[in-house]
């Protein structure tokens, strides 16, 4: 008996935030009929398995062609070939990848602020590590205004998919073992048991090109006006995200106030005393935000200061979701 509903699209259905995305809307409102999942020749013969059903593998992407929706969840150098298809095809998409994010034509979107438009083709999510300090950072721009953010932004291997994790892996049996470490052909150095920031390279700004995305993001995100000033690093951790930041607000906010703010907000949980502190392990396989430690910051008069936790990856994908259920219901 042929199924009823959605047809959807998953592009790099195998990758990790395919995989993320698959698991999620196995529980999500929509009523899907028929998974897509496309992915690289080095995924043919597989199959995907999803609410009872068993779909193949496909690594054409004319399978685009009559889908309701594609999730392009590919790294960035492959998703624009996909957009090209499915415009061409039609198709409406939701780019997970960060290839479209910060494009002047394709909005970018948080699920629980703003509309989703049912007549623009492409919606971008924001950018790791962007949608996991914007879900902070918004409730608070809102009530009180934002002048400042500066922190330091702490990344997992998990940045680079199961790739990342796996290097890390291997790094951490070799020094354990006292063996050489191996090449590193997914960071631009170890990883294992270090830390380091720019080791990919400045611009002349002195910033990353990740470090720049996330300024132009935030910029897009918050308003250009909110000065913004961080710093990534990557950290020798396998997944989840961590993020010390400073705000300085246009109006007076005192903590209780901004502690009210957060609890309210979506996709935020806020941990107080006697919770469970937030940690970037504890982080993972959540689809929200949490924030911790939220205090005043005596270097400037209207300052706080707070220290957040997210699973990147799975937070996309949850915000992914949310869009298609507000545009195909």
């Amino acid at each position: 008996m042929a199924r009823v509903g959605l047809r959807l699209g998953v592009v790099g259905a195998t990758g990790s935030p395919g995989t993320e995305l698959l698991e999620l809307l196995d529980f999500s409102s929509l009523r899907v009929g028929e998974i897509v999942p496309i992915a690289t020749d080095d995924s043919l013969g597989r199959d995907i398995e999803f609410q009872g059903s068993v779909f193949p593998i496909e690594t054409d992407d004319a399978r685009l062609t009559g889908l309701d929706l594609a999730f392009l969840c590919t790294p960035p150098s492959a998703a624009l070939d996909f957009v090209r298809r499915a415009l061409h095809e039609k198709v409406p998409c939701i780019d997970l990848s960060g290839a479209t994010a910060g494009s002047e034509d394709v909005p970018m979107r948080v699920a629980g602020y703003g509309s989703v438009p049912e007549d623009i083709p492409v919606l971008a999510i924001p950018r790791s590590p962007a949608l996991s300090l914007v879900m902070a950072l918004q409730p608070i721009a809102a009530a009180a205004g934002l002048k400042r953010v500066t922190g330091a932004v702490l990344e997992s291997a998990s940045l680079a998919g199961k790739d990342g994790m796996s290097a890390l892996y291997q790094e951490s049996i070799a020094v354990f073992n006292q063996q050489p470490l191996p090449e590193s052909t997914v960071f631009p150095g170890p990883v294992a048991f270090d830390c380091m920031s720019g080791a990919e390279g400045l611009d002349a700004e002195g910033l990353t090109q990740r470090e720049s995305a996330l300024l132009r993001d935030l910029a897009l995100l918050l308003g250009s006006e909110v000065k913004v000033a961080a710093t990534l690093i990557q950290v020798p951790v396998f997944a989840g995200l961590g993020a010390a930041l400073s705000l300085e607000t246009e109006r007076d906010l005192a903590v209780g106030e901004a502690e009210d703010l957060l609890r309210k907000a979506p996709g935020v949980e806020l941990a107080t005393d006697g919770d469970e502190f937030p940690t970037t392990r504890t982080a993972v396989g959540r689809d929200s935000v949490t924030v911790g430690r939220l205090r005043g910051d005596p270097s400037t008069q209207r300052g706080l200061q707070l220290w957040l936790v997210s699973d990147p990856m799975r937070l996309a994908a949850s915000h992914a979701i949310q869009l298609a259920v507000l545009r195909l219901g």
